[in-house]
């Protein structure tokens, strides 16, 4: 030990020092990192946290993708900080929200020094000026004391819920044999957290629950009941959560970060990697809008609402909208209790459901905008329509889903952003097929500078620039209107396409297809051949007698009248009829007589 340079103090140092340079050098690249992903994509914004010793103490990104999707689905989202895989041992947490297929969409990402509630007000408060201001609805969190304060301070118009995962993880540890060997106990316990639509079935079922185990002195089951406002999906009735209980989406976004960030990953690969993941989430997303626009849906129930659905919502919520439609099938409209336009929707097996269940629902109508409002609140929670209205307007012939009651963050079109002025420009209009030649000039320019525009961060940040200056310019001029713009001629038009469409429905309707003579038998997918194709088929039966086993040649009625005279044979000797040469009996003397 006497031979060696150094001692243990002046190894300690040195390590300390070569990890500080580490640090240093990779602060470097992800700044350099993030200089590069604005460049390729203007829309790409971060932000840090650093305190007095210029140390960071948070660092935030998203991209520009991430910012669009935004502005659809950014009503309803999960935040979890339970990542840690970094060199640095830094919290991570992860912005994810759901979009219109129910798939999760990562919206943001954060690295944090500590928990505390300080960097929880920087993160939510930088979050939301990132994706343009717009605060989002509601926000499930586990039950971080600390993440709760910093919402009611930065985001007090936000609605926050626990995850319910998160509350009931030590039922399992906290019960013991109650609920690892009974069975009964475990599925009434998951038909209360799962099935209970209203408050009343809520209370009433976990009152029963108590009493029939004797569980009224339990610790944990008094205080997660204490909390139920948190965390219980009755009470999620009114807030509109896009169909999401728990924080499950985020923690299943950092699973799948793990296939992609190796452990212990520097602060600038951490970055990079996390830009594979946004690319996989964004390659399913792409894959799933084509396939909506593709896939043809199935009807199942014979509803009219129905056909109507698979045109609007997109595959998956059209799936959710058939069950409920399955489910209206099992309830009736009682017309005795109609009151004020308020229907009474009952269960058709109602003495077979549980003591506790909620056999009966009552739906308002709103008149006359078609507003229906049942008190189970399916709809104000994730946007779809319950089986309870869906009966009700069966009930009413309704053969649409009214507009108020369509979604737009769950139909085909969600990420279609064009304003109601330019709705005419999506897709090939057929109105700009004879448009003025003001207007058609005006277009082709703009589309012409939009193609330059897109061609590197410096032609868009000019072509922006000026965009915005024109149409600054061009407010006050446009206010004065010759009649002649594309708006005028379509308000002039709709008045005589709505007359002539009036004229086209009575003349169709007078109108009738001239019925065809169908062929008998079972009906077939083949095609119709003409006449010069079909051959006659070979008959099983007798053309003379049309009996069965035999031909007309061999028919035991025929006389012989039907049948072809045989030639006679002429002998090849004599050349007399009636012999062939072989029976000839004329010798070689009599050729001379």
């Amino acid at each position: 030990m006497e031979s060696v340079p150094f001692n243990k103090r002046a190894l300690k140092y040195m390590c300390k020092r070569m990890n500080q340079e580490t640090a240093d050098d990779d602060i470097r690249k992800t700044v350099q990192l993030f200089s590069e992903l604005k460049k390729n994509g203007p829309m790409f914004a971060d932000s840090v946290l650093v305190n007095g010793d210029s140390k960071i103490q948070a660092l935030m990104w998203t991209n520009g993708r991430s910012r669009y999707q935004y502005k659809m689905f950014g009503d309803a989202i999960t935040f979890d900080t339970t990542y840690r895989t970094n060199q640095y041992d830094m919290p991570f947490g992860l912005f994810v929200g759901v979009n219109h297929h129910f798939q999760s969409i990562i919206l943001g990402g954060v690295m944090m020094r500590n928990e505390k509630q300080e960097s929880f007000e920087w993160v939510f408060k930088e979050f939301v000026s990132l994706m343009g201001g717009k605060a989002p609805v509601t926000i499930l969190i586990d039950q971080c004391r600390a993440m709760e304060l910093a919402i009611a301070e930065v985001l007090p118009g936000t609605k926050h819920r626990w995850c319910k995962w998160h509350v009931l993880r030590r039922a399992k540890e906290s019960l013991g044999s109650v609920y690892t060997q009974n069975k009964d106990f475990r599925d009434e316990l998951h038909k209360i957290l799962e099935y209970m639509l209203t408050v009343e079935e809520f209370e009433a079922a976990w009152a029963k629950l108590i009493q029939k185990y004797g569980l009224q002195e339990h610790p944990m089951l008094t205080q997660i009941y204490e909390l139920r406002q948190k965390w219980a999906k009755p009470y999620f009735a009114g807030v509109f959560c896009a169909r999401m209980t728990s924080t499950q989406r985020s923690e299943s976004a950092n699973h799948m970060l793990k296939n992609f960030v190796p452990v212990g990953a520097s602060m600038h690969m951490f970055v990079r990697n996390y830009q594979k993941l946004q690319f996989d989430r964004d390659s399913e997303e792409n894959f799933a809008e084509k396939k909506s626009h593709l896939v043809s849906t199935v009807l199942k129930t014979g509803l009219p609402m129905e056909r109507h659905a698979a045109k609007v919502y997109t595959p998956a919520l059209f799936k959710q909208f058939q069950e409920a439609c399955f489910k209206s099938a099992s309830y009736y409209v009682e017309n005795t209790l109609v009151i004020n336009d308020t229907y009474c929707v009952t269960h058709l097996f109602a003495e077979r459901r549980e003591s506790w269940s909620k056999t009966s629902y009552y739906v308002k109508v709103h008149q006359p905008e078609n507003i229906f409002k049942c008190e189970c609140g399916m709809y104000e929670h994730i946007g779809l329509l319950c089986c309870h209205a869906i009966r009700v307007m069966a009930h009413l012939k309704f053969t649409k889903i009214p507009e108020e009651h369509i979604m737009r963050r769950w139909t085909k079109n969600a990420c279609e952003d064009l304003p109601e002025h330019l709705k005419i420009y999506k897709g090939r209009s057929p109105i700009l097929e004879s448009t003025t030649f003001r207007h058609t000039t005006l277009y082709t320019t703009a589309l012409d500078i939009v193609r330059m525009g897109d061609s590197n961060p410096e032609a868009f940040d000019l072509a922006m620039v000026r965009l915005s200056d024109a149409r600054d310019d061009l407010k006050e001029k446009a206010t004065e209107k010759d009649g002649k713009g594309l708006e005028d001629i379509l308000g002039k038009e709709n008045i005589y396409i709505n007359e002539v469409d009036a004229g086209d429905i009575n003349l169709k309707s007078s109108m009738r297809i001239e019925s065809r003579k169908r062929d008998r038998g079972r009906p077939t997918n083949a095609r119709s051949r003409p006449g010069y194709e079909v051959s006659n088929p070979r008959t099983k039966f007798c053309k003379t007698c049309r009996g069965k086993g035999h031909n007309s040649g061999k028919c035991p009625t025929n006389d012989g009248s039907n049948k072809k005279q045989r030639k006679e044979p002429k002998c090849g000797k004599c050349g007399v009829l009636g012999h062939i040469r072989t029976q000839c009996n004329r010798t070689f003397e009599s050729w001379f007589r």
